[in-house]
């Protein structure tokens, strides 16, 4: 009686479904198939022979062994007009049905079904109460298609759902309430849509655009063109990647933030004001940053937490500015954590000793590719117990290609350092260059001006130059 039972409420549920779709193939009749017949497979009706469309497993899941069935019909041609709908065999968790050729979204029941991806199909576009009969759905993958609108009401019902990856479609605008049925959701993919004109439009925070959860942990938004991002209403993100977009300054991030990728995008300069103060921030990456080419003062002041910073790739890269991580650094006023500098592929000559500061709990520098200087002026790195992933020495000749893992640390000399007594001797050697080359200017001086010809004569009495004497006028003293 209970088997009757089910299986009447299974067709009534099948029933449910056609009358949602409202679709009808040529004769008029829905198409309904079996994914799942574990007496008789469902066969491919273009092949002769015949072979299962689903590859269909019974396992026993952790921890109390309860039987489910995983369901994967990956590169098997399904299209819409030939499967439709589906009502899943009982205790279906996980469905793949990627690599197809579906331009709609298949209607599936099934009250258990957490897993469901429809990567790489070519669908169109994501109808309202698309998935009304999965609402256990945990995880949803809708990436590689050609969606280019999200109805309003697209993922109602999906209040458990925790990931949604929509990457690589056409996306161009969101409809402000589309994601804010999805209470639980926590991580969010949209990177590489052409999102850029609707999310640059304005200054409004990308969560009052998009009507997500504050639930929310992870967004990604690589490859959407963004010139600007405010997450500030992002409260409870903890990972953002912002990777190959057209930022030149991030300023309004989420204070809780702990992992920030913004590689690839064109900044030419990292200024004090670049990054807020992210006192929760662990790990940033910048690798393969085609325009930067500097770490200026302060830039990676405010980040305490830092125990990562990953700038790989970042070929114009020659300087990080001594007082990068603040001068309360260098003065050991702060403490740091950063455990890993990447610095890998980047054209870092040397590194100034007032960064010793900041490399104090330092575990990994990666300086693989960079074209150091092996000079005196890396004399201190040689004293952190750090592994510097095969860096190179580029100079001088001496040491060139030689390793700085296997450079004593006598070997790290500069030009200019010598002996007190020889830098004496070349000081007084410059004092005394110095008066020679005076002494010759004077001297060719005095041989080179013209002479005056002078020539004295006596005066005569009756010279007209001979000295007068005046007598007073005697007629007036009369």
């Amino acid at each position: 009686m209970f088997g009757k039972l089910c299986l009447l409420i299974n067709i009534l549920t099948v029933w449910a479904v056609s009358a949602v779709l409202g679709q009808q193939n040529d004769a008029g009749v829905m198409m309904v198939t079996k994914l799942c017949n574990f007496d008789k497979p469902l066969k491919d009706p273009t092949e002769e022979t015949g072979s299962s469309y689903c590859d269909c497993d019974v396992e026993n899941s952790p921890p109390w062994g309860i039987p489910v069935v995983i369901i994967n019909c990956q590169d098997q041609r399904l299209q819409n007009d030939i499967f439709q709908a589906e009502n899943l065999t009982q205790g279906t968790v996980k469905l793949d049905m990627s690599y197809n050729k579906f331009t709609s979204v298949p209607f599936f029941v099934g009250n258990k079904l957490k897993y469901l991806s429809l990567r790489d199909n070519a669908i169109t576009e994501l109808k309202d109460k698309n998935f009304a009969y999965t609402t256990s759905l945990l995880e949803l993958d809708l990436s590689e298609n050609k969606i280019e609108n999200i109805e309003s009401d697209a993922f109602l019902g999906l209040n458990l759902l925790r990931k949604l990856n929509l990457m690589e479609n056409h996306i161009k605008t969101i409809q402000v309430n589309t994601f804010s049925t999805l209470l639980h959701l926590e991580h969010l993919i949209i990177s590489s849509n052409p999102l850029g004109d609707f999310l640059n439009s304005s200054e409004t925070d990308i969560f009052l655009k998009l009507g997500v959860t504050p639930r929310l942990a992870v967004i990604e938004l690589e490859n959407c063109s963004l010139t600007n991002v405010d997450l500030s209403n992002g409260i409870g993100l903890d990972n953002i990647i912002l990777r190959s977009n057209q930022l030149l300054q991030i300023e309004k991030l989420p204070k809780a933030v702990s992992h920030l990728d913004i590689s690839d995008n064109p900044i030419r300069l990292m200024t004090a004001k670049f990054l807020p103060h992210l006192f929760n921030l662990q790990t940033l990456t910048m690798e393969d940053m085609p325009n930067l080419y500097k770490l200026d003062e302060y830039s990676l002041y405010g980040l305490p937490r830092l125990s990562r910073l990953n700038l790989q790739g970042s070929r114009n890269l020659t300087t990080l500015h001594p007082h990068a991580f603040g001068v309360n650094v260098v003065l050991n006023e702060t403490d740091t954590m950063l455990e890993q500098l990447i610095l890998k592929g980047t054209s870092i000559r040397t590194l100034n000793s007032s960064l010793q500061f900041a490399f104090e709990n330092l575990k990994v520098l990666d300086l693989a590719g960079t074209p150091l200087n092996c000079d005196c002026q890396l004399r201190w790195l040689k004293n952190l117990n750090v592994t510097t992933h095969a860096s190179t020495c580029s100079k001088p000749p001496s040491l060139r290609g030689q390793q700085l893992d296997d450079i004593d640390v006598s070997q790290l000399q500069c030009k200019v350092e010598k002996s007190w007594i020889y830098t004496l001797f070349n000081v007084m050697l410059v004092i005394l260059l110095i008066v020679l080359i005076i002494v010759a200017c004077y001297l060719v001086y005095v041989a080179i001006r013209p002479r005056q010809q002078v020539q004295l004569r006596k005066l005569g009495a009756n010279s007209p130059y001979a000295r007068v004497t005046i007598e007073p006028n005697r007629a007036e003293n009369l």
